[in-house]
């Protein structure tokens, strides 16, 4: 989703991104091993993010240190790169931020618009089996708001269960209806 905005020029960021490049971060890294060892971290050097999610969806006390430890930083880096993308000119059409637990964390309020991309469950349970993410689709979906709910709570959604076409048209639409507001 955020590749169809950023090929029409919009600034993207997805959180998940900030994770992974905070998982590069050797004080990250070491605050890691230092609660739960050193079996998080795969023949890399790096955090086994599998190893990691398995370890911290088991138990709610490790998520919850995980998030103490990530959201602050997380919102840092978020801060910094719209600071950032505000001193480039022209500006953007639009400054894209991809959330998966935008409304769960209660960080709706804090942008102009929400954006909720949705698709028939079908379509999403074949795209992340075709990704390999299928078997971890139960802890996921365990953190997030129900497809309705979080339709619901935006102010705008997308259906993406057409293909990449459809998908870029809705966006171009979505651009050309609040781009410059």
């Amino acid at each position: 989703m955020l590749r169809a905005f950023a090929t029409r020029g919009c600034a993207v960021l997805g959180a998940d991104a900030i994770v992974h490049a905070l998982y590069h971060r050797q004080s990250v890294r070491d605050r890691i091993v230092e609660r739960f060892g050193a079996g998080v971290i795969g023949p890399d050097g790096e955090v086994d993010r599998v190893a990691l999610a398995t370890r911290v969806f088991a138990d709610p006390a490790d998520l919850a240190w995980l998030e103490a430890l990530l959201h602050p930083l997380v919102e840092a880096e978020f801060e910094q790169w719209v600071r950032d993308v505000l001193t480039h000119e022209p500006l953007p059409p639009l400054i894209v931020y991809e959330s998966p637990l935008l409304f769960e964390a209660d960080l709706g309020g804090r942008f102009d618009r929400t954006l909720v991309v949705t698709a028939e469950d079908a379509v999403r349970r074949e795209r992340l089996r075709a990704r390999g993410g299928l078997e971890r689709l139960a802890e996921r979906e365990a953190r997030m708001w129900d497809p309705a709910r979080r339709a619901a709570a935006a102010d705008d959604a997308i259906d993406n269960s057409g293909g990449l076409d459809a998908l870029q048209e809705a966006v171009d639409e979505y651009i050309a209806r609040y781009a410059g507001r």
